[in-house]
């Protein structure tokens, strides 16, 4: 069934990642250089997720009134990335976006980001 397949037949492997340090500005134009709406994945000095930004990150981030050019990705990135290897079911990972309230579910193999699936 198709539900029961490995979720890495399903993921985008096209990811796009930034530096912690990176300012917003600069998340912002690499967001838009590589055509993204959903999400940049914040990463560290190890190549290890960090945490997640999407789109509607930065629209609130300017809601607020901040200085893209000041903050820095590990300050606006949600830190508590849901991930899954890259053998979970496709079933087990919908689970888990919808038990969580999440777009956007991070695939990782040996702690570094092999792909990302989004709903």
């Amino acid at each position: 069934m198709f539900m029961d397949r490995p979720i890495s037949l399903l993921m985008n492997r096209h990811i796009t990642t930034v530096d912690m340090s990176e300012t917003i500005d600069m998340v912002e134009k690499k967001m838009d250089a590589n055509k993204l709406s959903c999400c940049a994945l914040v990463v560290d000095s190890k190549q290890r997720c960090f945490g997640v930004i999407t789109y509607p990150d930065i629209v609130h981030f300017y809601e607020k009134g901040k200085n893209p050019k000041a903050e820095h990705a590990w300050e606006l990135c949600t830190h508590k990335v849901i991930a899954v290897s890259p053998d979970t079911s496709a079933r087990e990972t919908a689970t888990l976006m919808l038990e969580h309230k999440i777009h956007h579910i991070v695939i990782l193999e040996n702690q570094l980001i092999i792909g990302v699936v989004s709903s």
